[in-house]
């Protein structure tokens, strides 16, 4: 059985750049590195003898049957029989898996052998931690999420971990302990957060929470187990231990007062979460933002990633002539690579971009979250597999506008920017540390989108209609309104409360007339909201 998941939160400190005992660390890091080959080339090679035995290509051919009856079939007794037959065949999968060792703690046996080969320089934990991080990996090759492996070269391997705090790196009296060395953090006295989060840990605090079958559980504030980390920033290597703890995360505070600096007011919020923009509805007020535009430097390192892409694309040009066509398109085949210093050394700055890019939406996602808390206490939002939105499109169609070839791609970068996936988990963490609750809508059922509560009816819209029309010719922004309909949602968040949406809708029409008011007199560009900007013409344009 596996064990039972509490809530967890994570303290992230830099260890002293005094200590010289890094070289121990680099070691790990190396020793991790191979491990973590060796299983996957392990699993590889057990994944391909697999695959040639005849009763793996029988339950191919199975599965390949089912799914297409399943796609044909609309009755309902036929589908039930196909879905059962699906389990049982999974089952079946399951069982030639494990024949073969392509299961978890198979690798745990096999890794023995290779941890002997360091002579245990590397604790056992750490090393079932590693094989179990490449289960991972062959796990998504296995079941179609993936259609490769990638291993680690050498020197980029920037993490390991234990198990528990009990053996190998651990946290023990305010340090990080290893064998006999000892490693201290650097805590800045001013730092309230970490300082009421060590001292909730020493006074080992009872929390209460909720398990899957809904009981109350209590438990108390404690390091599960120690990560090692290893960042470069701004092209200096430093070296964090990740501790992740038992509990809810400490509220922020102000220094002066010690108050709780975003406190979590009563009523329902309604959240609805796009690709790039975010829109709320709440008693109070509405919102409707682009996500990741907080903080004003990201355009700047937006601007400053494409140069760096167009001098890496001249130099790696200039020298590899010969891995191009005539056209300028890469040659076909196996091809050696060189890459000069001055190539490397903007990779390394690119790379340094990067960094700053997710540290600034890291923060501007944090930001909006501060201030949504302070507008409800039930947060609805509805489900979105962002995942799936950045895949390709597989279809290949002619438009019949052009009749050229459509693009396949959909949002791909639009979501490497803007990160939604991780505005709903920092919302979702900080709402329920403050003793909030956060409700996932189903989309399929809900129908946030297409619900209209004057009408007590769903009308389909298409993606590119971005305002929602009334029978008696109100328009509202769709974004907008679905975050609306989100709010009056019942307890269950199975459906919207009409009598609800009935009364509050005169005043969000107005809170909505407001909202877009701002945005017009701002001048502010929401992406794919169908706000369109008054731009005054010159005198330039005008002739």
């Amino acid at each position: 059985m596996s064990k039972a998941k509490t809530p967890s939160f994570i303290i992230d400190v830099e260890l002293n750049d005094k200590n010289r005992d890094f070289l121990m660390i680099e070691s790990e890091l190396e020793i991790n590195r191979v491990i973590y080959n060796t299983s996957l080339g392990e699993f590889v090679k057990r994944e391909k003898q697999m695959k040639r035995t005849k009763q793996y290509k029988k339950l191919v051919r199975i599965a390949r049957a089912i799914m297409s009856h399943l796609a044909k079939n609309k009755h309902k007794e036929k589908m039930e029989y196909f879905q059962n037959e699906q389990k049982n065949l999974s089952e079946e999968f399951n069982k030639l898996r494990k024949e073969f060792g392509l299961t978890e703690y198979s690798m745990h046996k096999y890794i023995k052998e290779v941890r002997n080969h360091f002579n245990g320089k590397i604790n056992s934990i750490i090393a079932q931690k590693t094989a179990t991080r490449a289960w991972n990996t062959i796990k998504k090759k296995l079941f179609g999420k993936a259609k490769k492996v990638v291993f680690v070269k050498r020197g980029e391997m920037d993490s390991f971990e234990g198990k528990n705090n009990d053996t190998g790196w651990r946290f023990k009296e305010g340090k990080v302990i290893s064998n006999d060395r000892v490693f201290a953090l650097k805590v800045k006295e001013m730092d309230m957060y970490l300082v009421e989060a060590f001292h909730l840990l020493n006074s080992q605090q009872i929390f209460q929470y909720k398990n899957k079958d809904g009981e109350t559980v209590t438990d108390f504030y404690r390091v599960k187990y120690v990560r090692i980390l290893k960042r470069i920033v701004r092209g200096i290597v430093r070296y964090y231990a990740q501790l992740v703890c038992a509990g809810y995360p400490p509220v922020k505070r102000d220094r002066k007062t010690g108050q709780v600096k975003y406190p979590l007011c009563k009523g329902p919020v309604g959240t609805n979460i796009g690709t790039s923009s975010i829109a709320v509805s709440s008693t109070s007020k509405v919102i409707l933002k682009n996500l990741a535009e907080n903080i004003k430097k990201v355009e700047h390192v937006h601007r400053e990633i494409r140069v760096y892409n167009r001098k890496l694309d001249r130099s790696k040009r200039a020298t590899n002539p010969l891995n191009f066509d005539e056209a300028g398109r890469i040659r076909k085949g196996k091809k050696q690579w060189v890459f000069s210093k001055n190539y490397k050394k903007l990779k390394s700055q690119l790379k340094e971009l990067y960094r700053k890019l997710a540290l600034y939406r890291k923060f501007s996602h944090q930001y909006e979250v501060n201030r949504m808390v302070m507008l409800g206490d039930r947060f609805f939002v509805e489900e979105m597999n962002f995942k799936a939105l950045q895949k390709r499109v597989k279809k290949t169609e002619i438009s019949e506008k052009t009749g050229k070839y459509k693009k396949k791609k959909r949002f791909g970068k639009t979501i490497a920017s803007r990160s939604p996936a991780s505005f709903v988990s920092i919302l979702s963490k900080k709402v329920k540390a403050l003793g909030g609750t956060f409700i996932k809508v189903k989309t399929s059922s809900f129908k946030a989108s297409q619900y209209d509560h004057k009408a007590d009816k769903c009308k389909k819209k298409e993606l590119k209609e971005r305002w929602h029309r009334f029978d008696d010719d109100t328009k509202v922004q769709r974004d907008l309104y679905s975050a609306f309909l989100l709010m009056n949602s019942d307890l269950l968040g199975s459906k919207s409360d009409r009598a609800t949406c009935l009364n509050t809708f005169e005043q969000f029409l107005k809170f909505h007339e407001e909202e877009i008011k701002k945005i017009e007199n701002n001048k502010e560009e929401i992406l794919n909201s169908g706000i369109k900007l008054k731009v005054k013409k010159t005198a330039g344009c005008a002739a």
